[in-house]
């Protein structure tokens, strides 16, 4: 009998060393999964950030463009966002170029003229005017 116990325990401590391997690399394999999974997710956010940041640069340069190409007396209405990627963000403009900062990171765009005055307005219309010699934005 007592080679059938001895016997006995070494097969539970086999079976459980297997267990406690197999459990062991199906952790690992969840853990990569989870990371891999989540890197994507980030990667996918902070794309979908550039995107929406791209299209809202290239709608305010493009409205400044055409009202200063078309010459004075040209109006035409802009509606700037209040957030960007659920997220504040301030636009500025100085010498040709649009700046937008969402959080650390700035994004610019250039426009074809550097004479625009006045300030944005986050979630409001905006008025964009061609006063002959600069852009006005009230």
């Amino acid at each position: 009998m007592r080679i059938m116990t001895s016997s006995s325990r070494r097969c539970k401590a086999q079976s459980a060393f297997e267990f406690m391997f197999i459990f062991g690399a199906l952790l690992g394999a969840l853990i990569t999964g989870f990371w891999f999974s989540w890197s994507k997710s980030m990667e996918a956010k902070r794309f979908s950030t550039e995107l929406q940041v791209d299209e809202l640069l290239n709608a305010v340069s493009e409205k400044i463009n055409t009202a200063w190409l078309e010459g004075r007396g040209f109006s035409t209405n802009l509606t700037i966002p209040f957030t960007v990627s659920d997220r504040e963000y301030s636009l500025n403009l100085s010498s040709n170029y649009i700046y937008l900062t969402l959080g650390d990171t700035v994004y610019m765009k250039p426009l074809i003229t550097q004479n625009v005055t006045g300030s944005f307005t986050m979630g409001a219309v905006n008025g964009l005017t061609n006063m002959g010699d600069y852009i006005l934005i009230s």
